[in-house]
């Protein structure tokens, strides 16, 4: 395979043409190949920069089967091609031997290399196809998949180049975000707030019952031999759990980070916002709030429980995207974790960790949040008596724009509906197939719905 195999513009990816002569290489090929990769990136990495040009065909053979279906229906290997691109990273070395050849043809591989701007979709593609396929996947197991990816990603977003591409996938979604299937980099982050939201609540779950098990342990010493051994057994797979969701949700979080830093198309869109919002907040009060000596233990280290660092990349994220009005009002809008104390106590938290710099920026996301708390609050003592048939029925919020589903001729709002089918292309009230390209825009409904608020606004 050379740099001419199948090299297809993005706009063509991915590939689902079965009758390529590519789809009929056998899998246990590309297995050895990703096989291969891995055992010399762990035992002699030098050996990549050995072969110099010769990464580039390496880079094509991966691109080429990697995010194509038609080519490699095993979702599990797709995934093992992305590990082993991660394999052609520069900074991977052995422990106790000297690095003598430097870097440079890794390097190059991605940043010089004609077709390595396909990286950045190919590597979204895989992520979210890994949730998408309706093969047995372990639901752990993607977590285990996906972290190569994220090293991948933190990499080539230091690379101008590769940042403009993510720019441009993110400005594509929000231009695209009503088509019938949901842009590539929608789904992406989607996935990424379910990751963050489902591994840090594990974590935290797990940080919680070991507390719980300290205080019992003294007292397992008067058991039974068996039981004894049994508790420690329970308590070491707890913490060997705990370890494991906290790396990830970390790592998870720290791309969210990555990506707000330059991104807030599709972030701070009306699909996204209130997600977004609603799961830092959750995660700040929790880590800052009354709760937060639930999860003390005698050793954070020993289960990599960084709950400085996760407020530190959540504060941050808020930073990164004050300036969107539609996430500060997103943020005021969360009933359930959102309180006007829930800065005061991360910026307590931020200056224990040396944060002082994060602390006083985030004064000012806290004024202006403030501000829109207060609005909302007039806004919804206005709409108090709202008639029932202006509120959505899913979310129980004033429908601005309402659409009506085709097969249930259920009328919801369209921002409510539209996050639903990012995780489940169906009708939520009868499971008929929907997508947003099917939704019929209920004129009608809306302008009285306007009317209506208009008016309460007069009086």
């Amino acid at each position: 395979t050379t740099g001419e195999v199948t090299c297809l513009p993005d706009s063509q990816l991915p590939v689902s043409d079965f009758s390529s002569p590519l789809s009929f290489i056998p899998e246990f090929v590309l297995e050895n190949i990703c096989e291969h990769l891995l055992l010399v990136r762990r035992f002699n990495p030098a050996h990549f920069e050995q072969v110099g040009p010769k990464l580039g065909d390496i880079l094509m053979v991966i691109l080429c089967f990697m995010d194509q279906p038609g080519l490699v229906r095993n979702p599990h290997l797709r995934a093992r091609l992305a590990e082993s691109l991660e394999c052609l990273l520069p900074g991977h070395e052995v422990q106790g031997q000297p690095n003598i050849l430097g870097s440079y043809q890794r390097q190059a591989v991605f940043s010089d290399h004609k077709h390595s701007m396909r990286i950045a979709p190919a590597i979204l593609h895989v992520f979210v196809s890994i949730e998408e396929t309706g093969h047995s996947v372990q639901f752990e197991q993607k977590f285990s998949y996906r972290r190569p990816m994220y090293d991948i990603i933190k990499y080539i977003w230091e690379i101008d180049a590769f940042k403009n591409k993510f720019r441009q996938l993110a400005e594509e979604a929000e231009r695209d975000i009503e088509n019938e299937q949901p842009p590539l980099f929608l789904r992406f982050i989607n996935l990424l707030i379910n990751d963050a939201i489902f591994l840090l609540d594990e974590g935290l779950g797990f940080m919680k019952q070991i507390q719980e098990k300290e205080a019992e342990r003294p007292g397992w010493s008067t058991l039974p031999e068996n039981e004894r051994t049994e508790a420690e057994r329970g308590f070491h797979h707890m913490s060997m759990m705990a370890r494991y969701h906290n790396i990830m949700g970390i790592e998870t979080i720290s791309v969210i980070e990555l990506l707000t830093s330059s991104i807030t198309e599709v972030l701070t869109h009306s699909t996204m916002a209130d997600r977004l919002a609603a799961m830092l907040n959750y995660f700040l009060k929790t880590l800052t709030g009354p709760d937060r000596k639930s999860f003390k233990v005698s050793n954070l280290d020993k289960f990599s429980f960084k709950p400085g660092e996760v407020v530190s990349r959540i504060s941050q994220i808020y930073i990164n995207l004050e300036d969107s009005e539609s996430f500060i009002k997103a943020i005021s809008a969360d009933g359930r974790s959102y309180c006007p104390e829930l800065f005061s106590w991360a910026e307590n938290v931020l200056l224990k960790v040396s944060r002082a710099d994060l602390a006083t920026s985030l004064t000012n996301v806290a004024a202006r949040v403030g501000k829109a708390a207060a609005s909302l609050a007039e806004e919804e003592e206005l709409l108090a008596d709202c008639p029932d048939a202006f509120l959505c029925p899913i979310m129980s919020v004033v429908m601005t724009d309402p659409v009506i589903l085709p097969s249930s001729k259920q009328t919801v709002d369209r921002s409510t509906i539209a996050r639903h089918l990012l995780s489940d292309q169906s009708d939520p009230f009868n499971r008929e197939p929907l997508t947003m390209d099917m939704l019929e825009a209920d004129e009608e409904l809306k302008e009285k719905v306007r009317q209506w608020v208009e008016s309460r606004r007069r009086t």
